[in-house]
């Protein structure tokens, strides 16, 4: 078996340029936001807000090398991060991730996701549910904060986006998780993901933050808030008080 080639600029490039997304992309999504017509990215969007963050965080970078902060291995992490979850290719996990990483997420409910095989298998959730679903972050919408320990902990807002063409499952990720099936749709949604890092660049703690009702209502999985099947939904609730 031939060696995978090590990660560099190009395998990065490369990986963000790819197209992924199944054709057609839809012009518009339905949703509360936009008066209920949302103007969908298409991925030529996408691919040029991806390479402008990068671009930005550089030069975010640089101006902290000069106030006396070095925090250079970011961008190499950043790079090495985006490329692993673009390629689904998790070679390079133990240069970005402690063994014992917790991260939380909506589809926990409240669990904490423990483990590196714990976190990879809830985002193989996603790309399972998902098979063309790509990353891309918003320019300006990284925020960097440091401790006087020297810890390093960021927020990135970014947009996920992909067809909902097969089954996303919930914790705990394995055969025994309540699922919700898609449809085929296209989804669109923004997202904050919280990472902390240790002295040794690597990722000890996480969070995603994401509106789950309004990315299911926007691709027509979730029935609309006006709908009698969701108002129905919502009363089922009152059963909880016999339970």
């Amino acid at each position: 078996m031939s060696k995978p080639p090590a990660f560099s600029e190009a395998l990065f490039r490369e990986a963000v340029a790819r197209p992924r997304l199944k054709q057609p992309v839809p012009e518009f999504l339905s949703g509360n936001r936009g008066a209920g017509k949302v103007r969908t990215l298409q991925e030529p969007e996408l691919q040029a807000m991806t390479n402008r963050w990068f671009d930005e965080f550089e030069l975010k970078i640089r101006y902290y090398r000069q106030h006396g902060l070095e925090i250079g291995w970011m961008m190499d992490w950043a790079k090495k991060y985006w490329w692993s979850w673009l390629m689904r290719d998790m070679s390079l996990n133990h240069e970005l991730y402690t063994p014992d990483i917790e991260y939380i997420d909506p589809t926990a409910f409240g669990h904490v996701i423990k483990g590196m095989d714990e976190f990879v298998a809830y985002n193989f959730a996603f790309f399972d549910a998902i098979p063309d679903w790509r990353y891309d972050p918003i320019p300006g919408q990284v925020y960097i904060d440091v401790t006087p320990e020297g810890n390093l902990r960021t927020l990135v807002r970014y947009y996920g986006s992909g067809h909902f063409s097969g089954s996303l499952k919930f914790y705990p990720y394995d055969d025994s998780a309540p699922v919700l099936h898609g449809n085929g749709t296209f989804v669109q949604c923004v997202a904050i993901d919280r990472y902390h890092f240790n002295k040794d660049g690597l990722m000890y703690e996480g969070e995603t933050l994401w509106d789950f009702i309004d990315a299911t209502q926007s691709a027509g999985i979730m029935p609309s808030a006006d709908s009698w099947v969701f108002r129905a939904l919502m009363g089922t609730s009152k059963l909880t008080r016999y339970l």
